[in-house]
């Protein structure tokens, strides 16, 4: 059972983010919406890329520099959207992005490090991600029920005199 796990974990990762992206573009609010377009074109859609043109393993191999760049242009993205979002969880998404960002850092430092180490903490990551992007919807959907509609950025700083 692990053993099907571990061969189709990939492939349902990244349908479940193309179903939620569906479900965030019609329901979400624009955080979600930013947070899961962030999500599928930096983590979906090169991978899938990548396999579907036979160019090998992103992570490893002379296109790593692609999966590092990516994953820099991703938390770019996700702390934008957590400073500027009128909710909490975007500073989750953020921080788990900037772990995988660290492990490409150590794995540049360091001699030799372990290969399933350093894809656990790379793409590791992703899975807490796309939870807490589907936990954010659903909590924004249930806030939505309660209360109704409610700003989605935070309000501009006073300009100083």
């Amino acid at each position: 059972m692990l053993e099907l796990f571990n061969a189709y974990r990939g492939d349902v990762q990244h349908i479940a983010s193309v179903f939620l992206a569906l479900a965030i573009w019609r329901y979400g609010g624009a955080p979600e919406r930013w947070l899961i377009a962030i999500f599928v074109v930096t983590m979906v859609v090169p991978i899938r890329g990548f396999e579907w043109l036979d160019f090998g393993q992103i992570a490893f191999g002379s296109y790593a520099w692609v999966y590092v760049a990516l994953d820099i242009i991703a938390g770019i993205g996700f702390v934008a959207v957590a400073l500027n979002a009128n909710r909490n969880y975007p500073l989750w998404v953020a921080g788990f992005q900037l772990v995988a960002i660290s492990a490409h850092a150590v794995k540049a430092l360091v001699d030799t490090v372990s290969p399933l180490a350093y894809l656990i903490l790379a793409s590791g990551p992703s899975y807490c991600q796309l939870a807490l992007i589907f936990g954010g919807f659903v909590r924004h959907r249930m806030r939505l029920r309660v209360f109704g509609p409610y700003r989605a950025w935070r309000a501009p700083m006073p300009l100083a005199r």
